[in-house]
């Protein structure tokens, strides 16, 4: 498995507020996709989607991107087949909000890693809404970990049997929820810091996490990870 980047340089034309912009760009992705015949659009099937994308980059003061300001987004998935059609197919596209200026097409090494963080909002849904309410923090721990097992299964069409750790340690970085709007309803979410097991299996699950984000909704941008290398 290899995971793929894209930085692309995208320009806004009005100005959009942080919380917007995923949205935004998720609408984007979903339209390009849908040029491909048999591919997810990002709102249905497949059960989980082999991409994801942080925040353009950077972020102004005012927590708004300015029209007319240049700024980065960062693609990332574990399909090179979809990595190749994103760097060919996104250049030029646009909506009423942004336009793909450029980009390039990059690989994620395969180092032991010491650590992620998410840099966009990880999201674990109940029936009954924000996971704190109905969960303890252990609970959000084995959610975090039971999902990226089935993405693995998912993905790459075998099962992980035995017992191993995954994280070493898990941090919040935030002190109160951070609100994520999608779909026009507002989700909630976390900013958490994962210290990497040092087996195996937990290297394999966390560098196919940078492709396909951790937690829930990450083809709308959740779940994002920044990554440090031993």
């Amino acid at each position: 498995m290899l995971v793929f980047e894209l930085p692309l340089q995208i320009g806004f034309l009005v100005s959009v507020s942080a919380g917007e912009v995923s949205e935004q760009t998720a609408r984007l992705l979903d339209r390009v996709l849908q040029e491909r015949k048999g591919e997810p659009d990002g709102q249905g099937s497949p059960i989980f989607c082999p991409y994801t994308f942080d925040q353009p980059y950077p972020l102004e003061a005012e927590h708004i991107y300015m029209a007319g300001k240049i700024y980065t987004v960062r693609i990332r998935t574990i399909s090179q087949e979809l990595a190749e059609f994103f760097i060919r197919r996104l250049p030029g596209q646009g909506n009423g909000c942004l336009q793909v200026l450029g980009g390039e097409l990059r690989l994620i090494p395969r180092y032991v890693l010491e650590r992620v963080h998410t840099l966009t909002p990880v999201v674990v849904k109940t029936k009954q809404g924000y996971w704190r309410n109905q969960m303890c923090e252990d609970e959000f721990e084995e959610r975090l970990r039971a999902n990226l097992i089935r993405k693995y299964s998912f993905f790459q069409h075998k099962r992980l049997s035995g017992d191993f750790p995954l994280f070493r340690r898990l941090e919040f970085m935030n002190r109160k929820p951070v609100r994520v709007a999608q779909n026009d309803i507002a989700l909630l979410g976390d900013k958490v810091c994962l210290t990497a097991a040092g087996n195996d299996t937990a290297q394999e699950l966390l560098y196919m996490a940078l492709g396909t984000g951790v937690g829930e909704n990450n083809a709308r941008g959740c779940g994002f990870l920044g990554y440090r290398f031993r």
